[in-house]
């Protein structure tokens, strides 16, 4: 009996379900919904944070359009998700140390952070479990965001192929980011978005997490590695670890595992940094863009 190609099975749809308190619109089959008829600006009402919760855990990227916010209440939403953190990275908005900021400006003709898909900061021992993030001042066009459900990415692998990665672990590091591999690039990112003096070493540090992972809300597994801070697995050598690495870096990216974000001034997009991986899109050379972000703290992965 010929095995089946891996492009032959699709992922579980995302559940369709009747909301009361707010209108909730899929992005794609996926992963991915705008929510309408609430107003984040006031105290969310029970029932309708326990309906947003619900589309999140369903849809694992949710936007909200129209939200002008201040960073107050930025910083009020978001804790709804959990308990807010910093990333070491990024610079935060002044006098609002729990607001940090994603910006290129027009005359940028350096690297542009976070081009390829990623989970941000999985090389913490408790890597962000979400992020949400607010469009300030973006272009007209370009500049758009790409998430990926890893949901999918799982669900989409052979039994054979679960069965054997299941008890593989990945090492995770950001020496590629602010450590002696970034150096080695000799390329520098923005400082009007990332801290240009941080800590080598702690680059360098390495951590440990579950290649295959259980979401401890949904119960769901999702693959957990990406190409920015992936280095190997664990108790394999560079060489040994390549050729399956590269095999699911490439599996995970299919474009039918994905959405597309378009920005526009005052939306508010939460994304689950656990289940989902993002990519910037460097299209809006010569023009600004500044976003504002609040990351929530997330458990430690595991199976």
């Amino acid at each position: 009996m010929q095995a089946k190609s891996s492009f032959d099975a699709h992922p579980v749809l995302v559940q369709v379900r009747d909301y009361r308190h707010i209108r909730v619109e899929p992005l794609t089959g996926v992963l991915g919904a705008e929510i309408f008829d609430v107003d984040l600006r006031q105290p969310l009402a029970p029932e309708s944070w326990q309906e947003i919760k619900q589309a999140f855990a369903d849809h694992q990227v949710i936007l909200f359009p129209k939200q002008s916010l201040t960073h107050e209440q930025h910083v009020a939403f978001s804790r709804n998700f959990g308990e807010v953190i910093r990333v070491p990275q990024l610079h935060s908005v002044d006098g609002h140390p729990d607001v940090q900021i994603i910006r290129r400006l027009a005359s940028d003709t350096g690297r542009v952070v976070g081009e390829n898909w990623h989970a941000d900061s999985t090389y913490l021992d408790e890597p962000p479990g979400a992020v949400v993030m607010r469009a300030v001042d973006v272009p007209p066009y370009g500049g758009d965001t790409g998430f990926l459900s890893m949901y999918a990415a799982y669900e989409a692998l052979s039994d054979a192929f679960k069965a054997m990665i299941a008890p593989l672990n990945v090492v995770h590091s950001a020496t590629r980011i602010f450590g002696s591999a970034y150096l080695a690039q000799g390329r520098k990112y923005s400082s009007a978005s990332a801290k240009t003096d941080l800590d080598v070493a702690a680059g360098d540090r390495e951590v440990v997490h579950p290649l295959v992972c259980t979401h401890a809300l949904s119960g769901r597994k999702f693959l957990y590695l990406n190409k920015t801070y992936t280095q190997r697995l664990e108790g394999f050598t560079n060489e040994e670890s390549a050729p399956l690495l590269a095999h699911l870096h490439d599996h995970c990216a299919r474009f039918d595992f994905t959405c597309r974000a378009r920005w526009h001034n005052d939306q508010v997009l939460v994304w689950d940094n656990r289940c989902t991986m993002h990519r910037a899109i460097p299209d809006y050379a010569g023009q600004n863009r500044y976003m504002s972000r609040v990351t929530i703290a997330g458990p430690r992965p595991a199976r």
